[in-house]
């Protein structure tokens, strides 16, 4: 029951059916895009330094995600004792999965200095932008969860 629902919750997400609309769209439009992409003129600093933002989104995730299943000291037993508390533990471990999974191929094409490729440039500009949607997931998780926390405490 649990294994199904980890694989529901990775594959039933805005970050994975991103990725499969930029898997579809770079199938579909590749060619057409690359055209464009060899005309655009990228600036050495930027693609030296484009790794900065997918690792301080995941890092980010990973230090304030903590956050979604230890609210606060007072509020915390009220969201562990709480019957769905397993769903949430699950979400949390796939979303912090998915942070390290995203960056990976970031890190990867960043290393080998793919950026200045069209191949490697989307690869990474499409990870980048799903560990931004996972990071925004948390942060609107956060919020969720502070406000029924507020709810329950009334």
């Amino acid at each position: 029951m649990k294994a199904i629902y980890y694989l529901k919750v990775f594959l039933v997400s805005y970050e994975f059916i991103f990725l499969g609309f930029s898997a579809a769209l770079y199938i579909l439009l590749g060619e057409l895009l690359e055209k464009h992409f060899l005309v655009v003129s990228i600036n050495e600093d930027a693609l030296r330094w484009a790794m900065l933002f997918p690792i301080s989104i995941s890092g980010w995730t990973l230090k304030n995600g903590v956050d979604v299943i230890f609210p606060d000291d007072k509020t915390s037993k009220i969201l562990h004792e709480w019957p769905d508390f397993w769903k949430l533990k699950i979400h949390f471990n796939v979303g912090i999965m998915n942070s390290i999974l995203y960056l990976l191929p970031c890190v990867a094409v960043w290393f080998i200095g793919g950026l200045d490729k069209f191949d490697g440039a989307w690869l990474f500009f499409m990870f980048a932008v799903a560990t931004s949607l996972n990071a925004f997931s948390f942060y609107t998780a956060r919020i969720g969860i502070r406000s029924a926390l507020i709810k329950a405490n009334e």
